[in-house]
Parts: C-alpha cells; structure tokens; sequence
C-alpha cells in the first residue's frame, strides 16, 4: 500500500502490485478528505491497521484502514503545524511533533495527551518513539 497527502487535505491510497518488479503497478484504491489544509505527514502503524495524517491545520487523524478508512481520532491541542509522527508498537500511542515547540504522545483509545515534552526553543520537525 502507497498513502500520499496533499496541499488541499486529501489522503491518497494506492495498492502496489508486483512490488519486487523494476516497474511496480500502482492501482488507485481510495481517495478521502483527511483535512481541510495541507497534509504535512502520512504515516500507516507497523501493522497496517491504523493511518494517521498531520497537518497545517494543527491536527492529527487517526484513520483504520479497514473497511474504507474509517476516521478513528482527532487529536487536537497543537497551536502550530503538526509536522510528524510516530507509532508506539502496539498502535495504542501515538507521538507528535509541532511548530510550537511542543511534542504530545497521545493515547489513541482516549484521544487525549498522556504527555507533554517542552523546552525546545524551536518548533519540531520529526520525532521517533523506539518502544520495543
């Protein structure tokens, strides 16, 4: 599966075919508004089954790749862009990074912030959460 965002808050899903092949066929699949700003990040959980998409709209989504991408989470409390995230490795936490200098990590089945890490004198373009 290929996922691509773009400027105007759609979620792209292709399915990739033949991925060993030099020239892989990529059939389109699914097409949703996951925003109403640009997609900043794209990223699918380690077992497929949750997608989730950061924005200039200050949010995060979190979508189950199951049946149509079903919205699952709005994460929201982000003053700034949301530039990136990361999956913990059950899928149950989900990292993020933000312009205003704050990173959340967020409990996906209550949608809330179980942790904010401050100082950072500048806003935060990447995270990485290594919880195995």
């Amino acid at each position: 599966m290929l996922v691509a965002g773009n400027n105007k808050g759609h979620c792209y899903v292709w399915e990739m075919r033949n991925a060993r092949e030099q020239q892989t066929t990529l059939n389109p699949v699914h097409k949703f508004k996951a925003h109403q700003n640009y997609i900043t990040r794209v990223l699918l959980s380690s077992d497929c089954r949750h997608l989730a998409t950061c924005s200039a709209d200050h949010s995060t989504r979190v979508w189950s790749t199951q049946d149509g991408f079903q919205h699952e989470a709005s994460l929201e409390g982000h003053q700034r862009w949301v530039w990136d995230c990361a999956f913990s490795a059950d899928s149950a936490y989900l990292l993020t990074a933000c312009s205003d200098h704050y990173v959340r990590l967020w409990d996906l089945s209550t949608s809330e912030t179980v942790r904010q890490y401050n100082g950072h004198s500048k806003g935060v373009l990447c995270v990485t959460l290594n919880d195995v």
